[in-house]
């Protein structure tokens, strides 16, 4: 066991380990198109909802992810996660809170379900938390247990959507705080949860809830954002994130370009620091929702 921790912190260093090679070409190019597997292959519908979602790697592959999961037919669940690292090793941790967390929603998500068919009280069903609340405790719990490298952690953003109203149940774990956009100029940063997944066994969360309006958008994204810096080693920043945000409203699809688009003109073809993504929520005022 101390072998392998000690390789993998090499590798991460960046230092050759015997008996390990570092991978040619078509091993990149299967790296970045196993990890592209695990990004869903379609975006679950959801009535009155619109989605979209880019991930941008600072190298072959990244240590961010996001995943969108359909829960019924009247909600879904969306996280945003940053694991710690570049590269392969942080590549490999994300993919392993990546399947923590889908076997993890899965299995609360049935319990849930059978607990309403059965007609729970309603101050018995309250107790248990809410669903996004479940998921980052027992993801924190196996975290902690399992990420056993030292400084690994994960920052996500993890949502349960309904579609009838817009309503958002979310937990915050150390995220940079997405913003939720209204119509006109009002914007909200939710930063209700708790630390990064992984770090503190011992950690306690809250759930944060609010309310996607009519013709509003939830913006997640991660650091590599806002954290981007030109040739005078200025960030690009959370202020210009939200003018940019608050000036090009629009087709919810054609935000996370022109995002990206504009980071890229802020970095001035520098290379990027770090990974890229971005998930936005949109719902629609101009259909039915049943």
């Amino acid at each position: 066991m101390e072998h392998g921790l000690a390789a993998d912190a090499a590798l991460e260093e960046g230092v050759e380990c015997p008996g390990r090679l570092a991978p040619g070409g078509v091993e990149l190019d299967l790296a970045r198109e196993v990890q592209e597997s695990l990004f869903p292959a379609e975006i679950p519908p959801l009535p009155g909802i619109r989605v979209a979602a880019r991930n941008q790697p600072a190298r072959i592959v990244s240590g961010d992810f996001y995943d969108i999961i359909g829960v019924d037919d009247h909600r879904m669940v969306v996280v945003c996660a940053d694991v710690s690292g570049k590269g392969f090793p942080a590549a490999l941790l994300a993919a392993q809170v990546q399947s923590y967390f889908r076997a993890m929603v899965q299995a609360v998500a049935v319990i849930r379900s059978a607990l309403e068919s059965a007609s729970v009280s309603v101050d018995v069903f309250r107790s248990l938390g809410s669903l996004p609340l479940q998921v980052v405790r027992q993801l924190n719990t196996t975290a902690c247990r399992n990420m056993r490298l030292p400084g690994r952690y994960a920052t996500l953003f993890f949502a349960e959507i309904d579609g009838r109203d817009g309503a958002v149940h979310y937990v915050n774990a150390g995220h940079n705080p997405p913003l939720l956009l209204a119509p006109g100029s009002d914007v909200e940063l939710l930063s209700a949860g708790g630390p990064p997944v992984g770090m503190f066994a011992e950690a306690t969360y809250e759930v944060g809830t609010v309310t996607v309006p009519t013709g509003g958008t939830l913006l997640i994204y991660t650091d590599g954002v806002i954290e981007a810096r030109d040739r005078h080693d200025e960030e690009f920043g959370l202020p210009r994130l939200i003018d940019l945000c608050t000036g090009a409203r629009g087709e919810v699809a054609q935000l996370l370009p022109r995002i990206l688009e504009a980071v890229e003109t802020w970095s001035a073809g520098l290379e990027s620091a770090d990974d890229i993504t971005l998930v936005a929520v949109a719902r629609d005022g101009d259909r039915p929702v049943a």
